[in-house]
C-alpha cells in the first residue's frame, strides 16, 4: 500500500488532476453498476476497488488536502441534500404501518450494534464501528460518512473494511429477506390484511422530473444554508463535532414547513449520490488492504450480530402490532438497504400499496441514523 507521502503519477497537491481521477472513478462505477455483474456488487465497492487499486500501484496518492474538504463540505451537504425529501407530515401520514415495522427495526439495529459491542473485541475502533454502522442499517450509507466525520473517525483502512463487510454481509441479508417474502410459513404467520397488497396507490404512477438547473441551484442553496445554519448552531452551543445533528434537525424543519413548494424541486438526490461515491473513492484511496483484511472476521460477526437482533425485535414488534409479511419486508429492507431496496421489493412482489411507505421509512432512516450513531457512540466510549 502507498505509504502517506510517498510520490504518487498525480501529485497529492494537484487538487484538479486529482478531482479529474475521482469523477472519473466515479462515472466508471456509476457505469458498471448497470451490468449484470455491477449490480450484485454495487457501484460504492466498485468505486472503492478501483481507488485502492490506483493507490496500490501509487497513480493517486493515500492523503490530499482535497481529500479533506470532501470530508468536511461535501459530506454535509450531501446528507441535507437527502433530507430535503424529509417531510414528517408526510412521513407519518404515508408511512402508516410500515413505519410501526420500520421503528421497531431500528431500535433492533441499536441493540444489536451496542450488544454486539459487548461480545466481541472489535479493537481499539469498537465505539467508531457501533456508531458508523448503527447508523447505516438506521438510515444509509450517507448516514455512514456524516456519523464517521461527526465523531472524528477518519481512518481509510477501518472504514473501507466497514464499508466491504458491510456490501458483502448487507446484500446477503437483502437477498435472505426477499426470500423469505415468498415463503408460505412467513406469509401464514403474518398475513393480517395481507390482501390489501395490492390496491395501487394514486401516487404510485408518478413520473420523476429531469432536474434543471434552477432545481439544482436551489436544492444545494438550501442546502448549504442549513450547513452554515447547523454549523453556527453547534459552535454556539460548544458542540462543534455535532454539527451534523443541528444540519439534520434544521433540513427536517425546512422539508416540513415548505413541502408542498419543495416537492417541485427535482434532483437533489443526483447531487447528493455524486457527493457520496466521491467520499467512497477517498475511502479507497487511503485504505491499507493488510488492515482491511485483518478486520474483517470480527465485523463480519458484529453485523451477523446487529441483524439477528435487528430480526427478532421487528419479528416480536409485527406480533403484537398485527402487521403482514409484506410490511416487515418492506420496513426491514428500508431499514438495511434504504428506500431504493424497500421500494424494489414492493414492486417485484406486486405490493404497489407499499411503495410510497417504503420511501416514507426510508427518508425517516436518514433522519434517525445520525442520531442513532452519535447517541451509541456516546454511550459507549463513557
Amino acid at each position: 500500500m502507498t505509504p502517506l507521502g510517498a510520490t504518487s503519477l498525480v501529485p497529492a497537491d494537484n487538487t484538479f488532476a486529482l478531482l479529474a481521477v475521482f469523477f472519473g472513478i466515479t462515472a466508471i462505477g456509476a457505469l458498471l453498476e448497470k451490468t449484470r455483474f455491477g449490480r450484485r456488487v454495487s457501484g460504492v465497492m466498485l468505486v472503492i476497488a478501483i481507488a485502492i487499486a490506483l493507490a496500490h500501484f501509487r497513480i493517486i496518492p493515500a492523503a490530499a488536502p482535497v481529500y479533506g474538504a470532501i470530508w468536511t463540505y461535501l459530506v454535509p451537504l450531501a446528507i441535507a441534500l437527502f433530507l430535503l425529501r424529509a417531510d414528517l407530515v408526510s412521513i407519518v401520514v404515508e408511512g402508516g404501518r410500515t413505519l410501526v415495522a420500520f421503528l421497531f427495526g431500528a431500535v433492533g439495529v441499536a441493540a444489536g450494534a451496542w450488544l454486539g459491542a459487548q461480545l466481541l473485541d472489535l479493537g481499539p475502533f469498537e465505539a467508531q464501528y457501533a456508531a458508523v454502522f448503527s447508523a447505516t442499517y438506521v438510515g444509509g450509507s450517507l448516514n455512514f460518512a456524516a456519523v464517521a466525520e461527526a465523531i472524528g473517525f477518519r481512518d481509510p483502512s477501518a472504514l473501507a473494511a466497514g464499508v466491504a463487510i458491510d456490501n458483502v454481509v448487507g446484500l446477503g441479508y437483502l437477498l435472505m429477506v426477499g426470500a423469505a417474502a415468498s415463503w408460505p410459513l412467513f406469509s401464514r404467520h403474518f398475513a393480517w390484511r395481507a390482501h390489501r397488497l395490492t390496491d395501487v396507490g394514486d401516487q404510485a404512477d408518478a413520473v420523476e422530473r429531469v432536474p434543471t438547473v434552477i432545481d439544482l441551484s436551489l436544492a444545494l442553496g438550501l442546502a448549504a444554508l442549513a450547513c452554515a445554519a447547523g454549523t453556527a448552531i453547534a459552535d454556539a452551543l460548544g458542540q462543534p463535532a455535532y454539527a451534523i445533528l443541528y444540519i439534520t434537525l434544521l433540513m427536517v424543519a425546512i422539508a416540513t414547513l415548505g413541502r408542498r413548494w419543495l416537492r417541485s424541486i427535482a434532483g437533489p438526490e443526483l447531487a447528493a449520490t455524486l457527493f457520496m461515491y466521491l467520499f467512497f473513492a477517498l475511502l479507497g484511496a487511503g485504505a491499507d488492504i493488510g488492515a482491511m483484511l485483518g478486520a474483517a472476521p470480527a465485523l463480519f460477526a458484529y453485523v451477523l450480530i446487529i441483524f439477528a437482533v435487528h430480526v427478532v425485535f421487528i419479528l416480536v414488534g409485527a406480533r403484537l402490532c398485527r402487521l403482514n409479511h409484506a410490511e416487515i419486508v418492506i420496513a426491514s429492507s428500508a431499514c438495511i438497504g434504504g428506500p431504493p431496496i424497500a421500494i424494489a421489493f414492493a414492486v417485484l412482489f406486486g405490493w404497489r400499496r407499499l411503495a410510497v411507505p417504503a420511501v416514507a421509512t426510508g427518508v425517516l432512516g436518514y433522519v434517525l441514523g445520525n442520531f442513532v450513531g452519535i447517541g451509541l457512540f456516546e454511550a459507549l466510549v463513557r
